[in-house]
């Protein structure tokens, strides 16, 4: 039966009377699906037409249940320790949701467990409701790949993000084995040839958080100077982003180029 894993830990083994299963109490009629807000100005006598910002959206929430998947009671302690489980992290963690053979499903939540609500019955509990609010409006999918480049080459990144007004920035790993420094270019020919070149050292990944605009490196410390990476003017510097669809990515310097990044999947109703 479906589950989940969250926080590193799942419905399946988080008890060891018997494995969770996700159900519900109540009939569902329908599922929600997104909600976002207008952002506009006021419209005037002079100007009917009220100037338009945007919209912003509203963070998923939904209700579901857990029970024990041999319908036997939680016992007081089994009670604590499901509610440790979920309501402990201060902060958003990985909710993924699992099928009835314990694979993960298409896409994943980030958020915390906001309430819940258990049903008594005798000698124990009969199971609980939840309230899981996630920190965006959707669910998010991981894309990751690994390119082995000799010479230069061409990278194709169909990006399949459901959010196609804006870009998808990824964390970029660039590793390369051929001598101790050496420039690597990466030409986004998608996006007007913009070009990232960063200086390597054999061995040694460079890793760019293009969507935070941090890079660091292998070492324990991580930390990396933009001299080091030979970008001396701070106000041209390109970080990597990508568009919906087809993007192609042009490599000059032997080396092996990690790509990885989360995007927008607007499935509805995927704990279902």
């Amino acid at each position: 039966m479906a589950g989940f894993i969250y926080n590193g830990k799942s419905t399946k083994n988080i008890l060891e009377s018997s494995e969770l299963i996700l159900c519900t109490f109540d009939k569902i009629d329908s599922v929600n699906g997104h909600e976002r807000d207008d952002v506009s100005g006021e419209s005037t006598i002079s100007r009917p037409i009220a100037n338009e910002y945007g919209s912003q959206y509203q963070p998923l929430e939904f209700e579901y249940g857990l029970i024990k998947q041999d319908f036997t009671s939680f016992t007081a302690e089994e009670q604590r320790v499901v509610e440790r489980w979920l309501t402990s992290p201060k902060i958003s963690q990985k909710l993924e949701i699992t099928d009835c053979k314990g694979s993960v499903t298409d896409g994943f939540y980030c958020g915390k467990f906001i309430s819940t609500t258990w049903y008594p019955t005798g000698g124990g509990w009969a199971g609980l409701m939840f309230k899981f609010k996630n920190n965006t409006a959707y669910p998010m999918k991981h894309f990751e790949e690994i390119y082995n480049i000799t010479g230069s080459g061409t990278i194709t990144v169909e990006c399949d993000t459901d959010e196609i007004e804006e870009y998808i920035y990824p964390i970029v790993t660039i590793k390369q084995s051929e001598s101790q420094t050496s420039t690597v270019t990466i030409t986004n020919t998608t996006d007007g040839s913009k070009k990232m070149s960063v200086l390597t050292r054999r061995n040694l990944p460079m890793i760019f958080d293009c969507q935070n605009c941090i890079p660091k490196d292998g070492t324990t410390s991580g930390i990396v100077s933009y001299k080091d990476l030979g970008w001396e003017d701070v106000g041209n510097i390109y970080w990597l982003r990508l568009s919906v669809g087809t993007n192609r990515l042009l490599v000059n310097g032997t080396s092996e180029v990690t790509i990885s990044y989360d995007y927008p999947f607007k499935k509805v109703g995927g704990w279902l």
